[in-house]
């Protein structure tokens, strides 16, 4: 049998349940019907930036000193507050039109 995390709409949840499979228990707390609760394979989400991610320019405090930050959307969300957006500019090397790691191919 396949074991499950469940949750109910009043965001009960349950952990490590052997279930058949398509069985679906009641809340144990609330009686409401359950669904499975999906998590990311690592048990992180895929927006956090486990212990962070510290920003020394561009996002950093107002004052100028460094900031951390701990998931994606509230680094995109501090970006958009400041009207700034994130972008990955390549850049070709002078006298040619490709990229500096592309110039010599051996």
């Amino acid at each position: 049998m396949p074991m499950y995390d469940l949750t109910c709409k009043n965001g009960h949840e349950q952990y490590n349940l052997l279930l058949k499979l398509g069985e679906r228990p009641p809340c144990p707390e609330c009686a409401e019907p359950t669904e499975t609760l999906w998590k990311s394979a690592s048990g992180v989400s895929t927006d956090d930036i486990p212990g962070g991610m510290e920003i020394r320019h561009g996002l950093c405090n107002e004052d100028g000193s460094p900031r951390r930050y701990y998931s994606k959307s509230e680094m995109a969300k501090e970006a958009k507050r400041r009207g700034l957006e994130n972008r990955v500019r390549h850049v070709s090397a002078p006298g040619t039109d490709k990229a500096p790691h592309t110039t010599r191919w051996i």
